[in-house]
């Protein structure tokens, strides 16, 4: 696990990156809750960017669980946890990573932490959920 440290101007770097990613669309393995939201903010906050080597290495759920399973994770948190620190979701801070319950084909999906609420990525965009939905949180920095 690498250890990460925020950049002095990270809350200004992160509002750009929020921005960058509401023009981008939803595109599996390119702009997905892991590499394009998760991983773009991580990059803002730290200038590091974890979704190297991942990128554009799927096009699809199948393909992103098979990448999980052969990163040797069972899931999505499962993978977040091999390169995050995680911290109690009561603790967890603005920019930090979380995870959410999902409908959706891995059935949770990435999010941030902000100040009242969870930033998820949604088809249309950015949403928000209750920070009551945390399942687990990651240390960004």
């Amino acid at each position: 696990m690498r250890e990460l440290h925020r950049l002095d101007d990270w809350r200004a770097r992160l509002a750009a990156e929020m921005d960058r990613q509401r023009r981008d669309p939803f595109a599996w393995g390119r702009h997905d809750c892991a590499i394009g939201f998760a991983a773009g903010i991580v990059e803002a906050l730290t200038g590091v960017d974890m979704a190297r080597g991942y990128r554009g290495k799927y096009a699809s759920p199948r393909g992103a669980l098979k990448l999980l399973r052969n990163a040797g994770a069972d899931g999505l948190s499962a993978f977040v946890a091999q390169r995050l620190p995680e911290v109690h979701p009561a603790f967890a801070n603005v920019g930090d990573i979380g995870v959410v319950a999902s409908d959706g084909p891995l059935g949770e999906a990435l999010c941030m932490i902000d100040a009242s609420s969870l930033v998820v990525m949604t088809e249309q965009g950015h949403g928000h959920r209750p920070r009551a939905d945390l399942i687990r949180a990651f240390k960004v920095g």
